[in-house]
Parts: structure tokens; C-alpha cells; sequence
């Protein structure tokens, strides 16, 4: 059902200091959109079949290490893809307390750089995470993440041999050495203790080459807005042209549903939808030559009502606002998308750039001047290193520690009236910010935030200090209780965790029970007993840690309604507000909520998502956390003196009561009509008057 929203608009709309222009004359601009995802095996053209199995496994067979699950390989005669041979792989995992994993290899001989291996493969069980390793002639190994698999049965995969972040032995100077061999494929086993057997069918393993796009479309769009996010009830107007026999397009919502579509013969076509219904559209326009795709976009925009000046202090994104990385009108998105919260940094190398003299660098004075304008509150981190002292390490002589305190109490006392909250470093435990690990322990932390805790109260009583610098490492508590029992623990405010889990969703990796036991341990320590997460996100890249966006949206609503709901959490800074980077296999290019400047600041479904959360929850308070099965519900106390229920199920559906005179919301905004209400992996809001009986038949 889409719902059809009357709006009046007589003139520009003034909202925070934004205008937005709802009738101009006609103005197109140029268009940049991000490349629709073809099928991988459309992507590449075979150069040279390595390993086919018609005539046997060859020098196929499988590894058997201290680290490698039991397993045995062998040529299967009519298991292929197109019923002729493959290699089958028979595995079973044991339980490893460490590592674990199926491994197999040719050691095939790569000649040419340059080159891209791809292979078909399927399971039987429980899919694995598979991993390529190629041994360059230095002996170093060269390990690459495939894409994640498109759905069940035969899928295609395929990587370009392209330096990469983790190699190790050889000369381990991370440059592809040629010639290199095929070492092996790697499956990951699916968590850590897995039990469990499988097999693995793998055929076609050759050398590919991208398929060169020869033909490209157009794009242009009328009056165009920030971020392509319009007024409920505007209609958007497109322009494709391209070098084609028929370009096509079609607009669906978050849910899937087309609400408009059409075609044009040649090589032109005008297009234009109406957003009739709240939340995130895309518009997907293909160009077809000769019976193919030749190329396709997708255009994605919101539909959102204006932000209104109620403020929701619990929600923030991870920003950037350095050099190039973040356009500074993406402070001026935040702000339309109902956002005031957000996190940055103005480094101690950038503000002492020589021993004694302090001085803010441009890009943080701007930043921080047009946030105060825009009404936004930045979480500030004082970071990292500085080549000054200790050589570029973690501070830990006395001189160092001063310094840094230094650096604290100067941008503390700088900033006031500007900037009211401050972290103490970053992922310190994972040596993030400084030259290898030097020091970075947790009474070397302690032995840091005590003066810079001191520096900063002198200069600003009020100020709000935020201790730990989000923890995020393998041994997560450990490294807290070590740091509180060092004397850091009436140094803070508050403190902050990393808590990062993707691709695994919130619940079935308990993050709520996670975070109840490190604040219980604080506590116990000594501890403040209130804590924020300034970093957590599921990125949306294309290997098998990544996430699609649709999930990516309902895991910030899901993520953020169960904090929400536990009175030891204060806030949440997601990371991050926008794609770093235009890389698609690469994690840190990906975790946005929108889109990078590339591709006009366009909104994945998650920004809208965190909109209308942020929107819907403003000046809540936790009532209770309520769950049956795989169905969750975070209840709110609402300032209005309603009660909010978010609700969704993690595995499945399940059908709910409603009480009386309940108001139903989709994760979009969107009112929907119904007397009982389906739960499914998006989540619903659910307002009524009363919700003590809420979940019960």
C-alpha cells in the first residue's frame, strides 16, 4: 500500500538555518550515480581456464596444517556447474579454540601481472567465508577476501591480484612479486568453535578480465537538492541519454515495491516519480544495446519532512571533517536529516606542530565555527601521536604526558562555548594513531588521561570527558579492568567501547548482554556506570563481512532501540555518516550512511532510517527491553507522556496483539493500518497511551 501525503507549499521553507527550495524554475544539473551491481560472472571474460577437472583433480588437493580443519579433495565426474566435472571438497571443522580452517590449492603458475582469478563454486551445509592466497616468488603470501555469494547454489567469484593490506613472510613488502602460484582457497569456519561438516564444490577456475564498459548513460536532474533529499509529495525529474537502443527505469521503495517505471525507445528519456510516501526510493535506469545492459545507475533519494527543532542527544555520526574526506555541507545534511550530534577530531600533531606553541589548524576552527552556527554538538577526540615526543609513539614519558595534557587544556580552553565534549584518545589498546605498539597499555593510558582529565576541568569545570577512547580489541575487558585498576577510573565522565560485530546482527551476537557486563564491570572497578559507544556499523562493502544496505538500515534501528532502551547507555555515535571512499570490496570505504561526494552525498535506506529513529525517539527514556524468541521489542517512555514500542523479529516473523488505539509506524515513517501487527526483520513503531501489556496474547 503506498500512502499519498497532501502537501501546500507557497514558498522556500526556512528551517535551522537551511533553506529548502520547493518551486525554482527549471535547472538541470549533471548527475553522478553509482554503478548498479551486475552479476559477477557478467563482469569478466575468461582469458585462460587453469583448472577445469574434466580429465581429474590434477594438482588439486588439500592442506593439513595445525590450523586447518580435516578435509579431503577430489575430482567428482557430472558435479560441475554444467554437468561435467568438479573438484569437491569435504570438510568437517573440530572446534579449534584458534584458528580453523578448510584450505586446498593447485600451486598454478601466474606468469603476467596484471591478471584476476575467478572460479565457480557452491556448498552443501552451511556456507563458509572464502579467502584466495597467492605465494608471490619471494615466498611471500598474499591473502584476498572474495566477494560474498550472491544467494544459493552456483555462484560465480572473481578478484583482481592487486597489492593487498594482509601478506606476510617472503620479503613481506607487500607488492605482488611475479611470477606468483595459486597457493590456495581458504574457507573460514562461520564463528569461532564451530562444530560441524560440509562440502565444497568448486569448477572453471581461470584466468578473467574485467569486461571493458564501451557505452555509458547521462544523467542529469531538475532543480537539484543536497544529498538528493526532497519534500514529501515533490516530484523528481531525471534526463538519461546514452548511446543505446532503449533505456529503461524503474522507482521501488525501502520495501521493494515498484511505485513507478517506463521506457524509452532511442537513446533519450525523460523521467519523473512523485514521492507520495515517506522514506528512502531509488531509481534503477538501465540502457540496453543489442539486447544487454550496456550500463546502469541507480539514483537514490529521500523523502522526508523537515526536521523540526527538537533535538535527540543520543544519536551521533562518526564525521571526518578534515582536508577533502567530508564536503562541509554534509554538516548542513546532519541537519536535515534531523542529526545534531557528532564526532571528529582536531589532532595534537596538527594543533603543536613545534614543541610549546599551540594553534587550531583552519579546517578544525571551521568546522567547529559552522557546527555552533548549524546548532550541532561534536564529540571531540583529542588524538593521536605527535613525531615531537616519544618518537612518534604512544605518550609515555613524562615529558609526552605533559604535552598532551598540554594540548588537552589548550583546544578545551579555545573551544569553550563551542565544544563541550571530549574523548581521550582512540582505540589506544590497537595501537590506532601512533608507530607500532609503544607502550599502550592500560596503566599507560591511565598514566595519560589522569593530567589530561585535570587540564581539561581547568579549563572547562563543565566539560564533559569521555575515558577509555573506545576500546576495541581482542581482549575488551581485560584491557578495561586493566585500565580502571591502573587509577583511570575517577579520571572520566563517562567511557566509551567500540563494539563492533558486523557482519553479525545485534542480536545473535548479544550486544546487549555485552555491554551489560562491561558497565557492570566499571562499576566494579570504580567506574563511571554510565558509558557511550562512540563507534559501532555494519559496512556495506561486497565481501563476506559486508552487509547489503537494506540490512545495514535495520541493523542501525535495531542497534540504536536496544541501546536506547538500557539505562547505561547514554549515546551512540554510529560510524559513519558518509562512504570514505568509492572502493566496493574495501570495509572503510563502505560503512556510511550515504553515499560519498562522488555520487552527490545520495542516501543509502540507513540515513533514512536514522532519521526517522532519531525523529521518533527524541527525549525518550528506557522503560524495558522485552523479547520471546526471536521477536524484540526496546520500550520508551515518550516526553509526550505516550509510550514507544520499537519492535522487529531477528530470525523470522511472528504475529503480535496490538492494544487500543495504538499508532503504527514502518521504519520509514510511514502509518500503516492494521489491527494486528506482523513482526519482521524491519522494524515498526508502535505508540499508544499504555504498552504494560505490550507483547503479551
Amino acid at each position: 500500500m503506498h500512502l499519498t501525503l497532501r502537501l501546500f507549499f507557497a514558498a522556500p521553507i526556512l528551517f535551522l538555518g537551511l533553506t529548502i527550495q520547493v518551486d525554482a524554475a527549471e535547472s538541470w544539473s549533471p548527475l553522478a550515480c553509482p554503478e548498479v551491481p551486475q552479476a559477477l560472472a557478467n563482469q569478466y571474460d575468461v582469458v585462460t581456464v587453469l583448472s577445469d577437472f574434466e580429465g581429474g583433480a590434477s594438482s588439486w588437493k588439500s592442506i593439513l596444517g595445525s590450523q586447518q580443519a580435516p578435509s579431503k579433495s577430489a575430482a567428482e565426474p557430472g558435479s560441475g556447474k554444467e554437468g561435467s566435472g568438479a573438484l569437491r571438497v569435504d570438510y568437517e571443522f573440530v572446534g579449534k579454540e584458534d584458528y580453523e580452517y578448510a584450505a586446498f590449492g593447485s600451486g598454478a603458475a601466474i606468469d603476467q601481472p596484471g591478471s584476476s582469478l575467478g572460479f565457480w563454486y557452491r556448498f552443501a551445509g552451511r556456507p563458509l567465508t572464502l579467502r584466495l592466497r597467492i605465494t608471490d616468488r619471494s615466498g611471500e603470501t598474499h591473502q584476498f577476501d572474495l566477494p560474498r555469494p550472491a544467494g544459493e547454489g552456483w555462484n560465480f567469484t572473481a578478484v583482481d591480484l592487486k597489492p593487498q593490506d594482509s601478506h606476510w613472510a617472503g620479503d613481506n613488502n607487500g607488492q605482488l612479486d611475479y611470477p606468483v602460484r595459486l597457493d590456495s582457497i581458504v574457507g573460514d569456519r562461520p564463528e569461532r568453535g564451530y562444530v560441524g561438516k560440509g562440502s565444497l564444490w568448486i569448477d572453471d577456475v581461470a584466468l578473467v578480465r574485467p569486461v571493458k564498459q564501451t557505452h555509458k548513460l547521462a544523467l542529469h536532474v531538475e532543480n537539484a537538492r543536497l544529498g538528493n533529499v526532497y519534500l514529501p509529495g515533490e516530484t523528481v525529474r531525471l534526463r538519461a541519454e546514452g548511446d543505446g537502443d532503449e533505456i529503461r527505469w524503474t522507482v521501488a521503495d525501502y520495501f521493494g515495491q515498484t511505485v513507478a517505471d517506463g521506457k524509452s525507445a532511442g537513446k533519450q528519456a525523460a523521467i519523473a516519480f512523485p514521492l507520495n510516501s515517506l522514506g528512502y526510493h531509488e531509481c534503477r535506469i538501465d540502457l540496453v544495446r543489442q539486447g544487454r545492459n550496456a550500463d546502469s545507475r541507480l539514483f537514490s533519494c529521500a523523502a522526508l519532512s523537515a526536521p523540526t527543532e527538537t533535538k535527540n542527544a543520543f544519536v551521533g555520526m562518526g564525521c571526518h571533517f578534515r582536508g577533502n574526506a567530508y564536503p562541509p555541507e554534509c554538516m548542513d545534511l546532519l541537519v536535515r536529516y534531523g542529526l545534531s550530534e557528532f564526532r571528529d577530531e582536531i589532532s595534537w600533531s596538527a594543533v603543536e606542530r613545534e614543541k610549546g606553541r599551540y594553534e587550531i589548524p583552519a579546517y578544525g576552527a571551521e568546522y567547529v565555527a559552522r557546527a555552533k552556527q548549524l546548532g550541532l554538538n561534536p564529540l571531540l577526540i583529542f588524538d593521536y601521536s605527535n613525531n615531537l615526543y616519544d618518537n612518534g609513539g604512544f605518550p609515555s614519558s613524562d615529558e609526552a604526558v605533559a604535552a598532551y595534557a598540554r594540548y588537552c587544556e589548550f583546544l578545551t580552553r579555545q573551544l569553550r562555548g563551542k565544544v563541550g565534549d571530549f574523548e581521550i584518545w582512540n582505540e589506544w589498546s590497537v595501537a590506532c594513531g601512533m608507530r607500532g605498539k609503544p607502550g599502550n597499555t592500560p596503566e599507560a593510558y591511565a598514566r595519560l588521561i589522569r593530567p589530561a582529565f585535570a587540564a581539561v576541568k581547568a579549563a572547562n569545570p563543565e566539560a564533559k570527558v569521555v575515558g577509555l577512547g573506545g576500546e576495541h580489541s581482542a581482549h575488551h575487558f581485560e584491557q578495561i579492568r586493566g585500565m580502571f585498576k591502573s587509577g583511570a577510573a575517577g579520571a572520566m565522565d563517562v567511557f566509551s567501547v567500540h563494539s563492533y560485530r558486523y557482519p553479525t546482527s545485534p542480536e545473535k551476537s548479544d550486544l546487549v548482554g555485552e555491554i551489560r557486563k562491561v558497565a557492570e564491570m566499571s562499576v566494579a572497578n570504580g567506574g563511571p556506570g554510565k558509558l557511550w559507544i562512540t563507534e559501532i556499523g555494519w559496512p556495506t562493502h561486497a565481501d563476506a563481512r559486508g552487509v547489503d544496505e537494506r540490512t545495514q538500515a535495520r541493523f542501525f534501528v535495531r542497534t540504536m532501540a536496544l541501546m536506547r532502551a538500557l539505562e547505561c547507555v547514554e549515546k551512540v555515535h554510529w560510524y559513519d555518516f558518509k562512504d570514505d571512499g568509492l572502493d566496493r570490496n574495501y570495509n572503510e570505504h563502505n560503512f556510511g550512511l550515504i553515499r560519498h561526494q562522488t555520487y552527490g552525498l545520495a542516501p543509502k535506506p540507513g540515513a533514512v532510517a536514522a532519521s526517522v529513529f532519531t525523529r521518533m525517539t527524541a527525549g525518550a527514556k528506557s522503560i524495558r527491553l522485552w523479547q520471546r524468541d526471536g521477536a524484540h521489542a526496546a520500550v520508551l517512555q515518550c516526553p509526550d507522556g505516550e509510550q514507544l514500542a520499537i519492535a522487529w523479529h531477528s530470525e523470522g516473523e511472528s504475529q503480535i496483539a496490538l492494544p487500543n488505539n495504538s499508532q503504527i509506524h514502518d521504519m520509514m515513517g510511514n502509518p500503516i493500518e492494521t489491527s494486528s501487527l506482523k513482526l519482521t526483520a524491519d522494524p515498526v513503531y508502535v505508540k499508544s497511551p499504555t504498552l504494560a501489556n505490550f507483547g503479551t496474547d
